[in-house]
């Protein structure tokens, strides 16, 4: 089954493959605002600006520099397996894709669909449109009920006033007459960062399951989902982790569809019409297994009459923070920020739940090109706090309000240009014999070597 990577999560009434948002506004002549605008379409510009900087001063690498842009980054990394696979790997690659000074740990990736059976009304569920991506809006229709009948119903389910703001009830112009359309619209965020984020599928089917609409089988499944879903952090599916190393493993039920539309399981089955599909992005520490998580899930929903029809499992990646090329890398950004703003703390290599093309090259490396202070000490002149323009719990990447300081992307340019001549030097003294550079991108650029 393959997913779409983003989709426009504005839409009131999301779908798998929905389109996405295009707006572009610039704020206050630096905060540029768009989906795309750091990841990773405003990385990709300086990318380019570098090389050609590089160029037009006659800048002599010992090492021949190149740049990639990938089309397939979200959500498995294709462009990239595909290039190292039939054209070759490089011998060396610098992925800007990530936070600064330097990403050395990655989690495991474990993509998961499981059936649930489920009665009349579930059956034909959609909610949710991208894998990655925390749903900010999820939708239901009920047939054969009444607009005045279930509003009471939701009102007098004890829900806190915002969860009651969140939900609306409205005639459907689609599903025919007699039918009633649930939407519940939460916050949304990247499947890696769900801290700030509410899950519009968990919010919908609690507020299904307490207003006491479902029944049966539905009821159940939809109180599972509720609590799986409400979840990011795995506890109750059955395998929370967390390490000083990586953090915590997170999981993201991202997308539901209808079984039928799902089509065929693992083993060539089909996937009966009377069950739905969730799709659960899995993000895993280091030092935990994608067996115990996938035998956690089967735990949870084999009572339910559930079973896993699909699953991708990507490794977690790892380099040593000692390495001395994540120690060369590191120690530019530093120079560079206290060159800036004197007496600033070191930052240190980071982990991190994102995935990007360093994964599946050797020796890869990660390389900015975001500013975050969870990861970094702040510095004068760096945007490290969302914008007064960015709603709270808003603006973070695959949304339509993120965003990006052009100021930081010139800081980026310094640590790249400083990164790349530094790195070309160190190789050469190593013996290392080609030398590329690429910037490997997915939706728009990533960096590369």
């Amino acid at each position: 089954m393959r997913y779409p990577s983003v989709a426009d999560e504005s839409d009131p009434s999301p779908r798998p493959g929905a389109p996405y948002g295009h707006e572009v506004r610039i704020v206050n002549d630096d905060i540029v605002i768009g989906r795309g605008a750091l990841d990773d379409k405003g990385v990709s510009l300086v990318n380019y600006s570098l090389l050609r900087f590089f160029a037009e001063r006659g800048q002599c690498f010992r090492h021949r520099v190149r740049m990639l842009f990938g089309g397939s980054e979200e959500p498995a990394l294709n462009d990239i397996k595909w290039f190292v696979r039939h054209v070759g790997a490089p011998h060396q690659a610098i992925v800007t894709d990530g936070p600064f000074p330097v990403n050395n740990i990655q989690k495991g990736l474990l993509d998961v669909d499981v059936a649930l059976p489920v009665g009349e009304r579930l059956s034909g569920w959609h909610a949710g449109s991208s894998a990655n991506t925390v749903p900010a809006v999820a939708s239901i229709d009920l047939a054969g009920m009444d607009v005045d009948e279930i509003r009471g119903s939701i009102d007098h389910a004890g829900l806190d006033a915002d969860t009651r703001r969140r939900i609306t009830v409205t005639p459907s112009d689609l599903a025919g007459a007699g039918t009633v359309t649930i939407a519940a619209h939460g916050i949304s965020g990247h499947a890696s960062k769900p801290g700030g984020t509410i899950n519009a599928i968990a919010l919908l089917a609690s507020v299904l399951t307490r207003s006491s609409l479902l029944e049966g089988r539905d009821a159940a499944v939809a109180s599972a989902i509720a609590q799986w879903a409400g979840d990011p952090y795995a506890g109750t599916l059955g395998f929370a982790f967390n390490n000083a190393e990586s953090g915590p493993t997170t999981s993201n039920l991202g997308i539901i569809l209808p079984g039928a539309e799902f089509g065929v399981d693992h083993e060539g089955d089909r996937v009966p019409s009377d069950a739905i599909v969730m799709h659960l992005d899995i993000r895993y520490a280091v030092g935990q297994t994608a067996e115990s998580i996938l035998a956690a899930i089967r735990r949870h929903v084999e009572p339910l009459g559930g079973r896993l029809v699909n699953m991708l499992n990507d490794d977690p990646y790892y380099v040593p923070a000692d390495d001395p090329r994540v120690e060369l890398l590191t120690d530019t950004y530093n120079d560079v920020v206290n060159d800036a703003a004197a007496n600033t703390a070191p930052a240190r290599p980071v982990a991190m739940g994102g995935s990007t093309h360093a994964r599946f090259i050797p020796d890869a490396l990660n390389f900015g090109p975001e500013f975050h202070a969870e990861y970094v000490p702040s510095v004068d002149g760096i945007v490290m706090d969302s914008p007064d323009c960015i709603a709270p719990g808003t603006g973070s990447a695959h949304g339509v309000d993120e965003w990006v300081s052009i100021r930081n992307l010139r800081a980026a340019f310094v640590m790249y240009a400083l990164g790349l001549i530094r790195l070309d030097r160190h190789l050469d003294g190593r013996g290392w014999g080609l030398f590329r550079i690429l910037v490997c991108q997915g939706r728009a650029v990533s960096f590369g070597v």
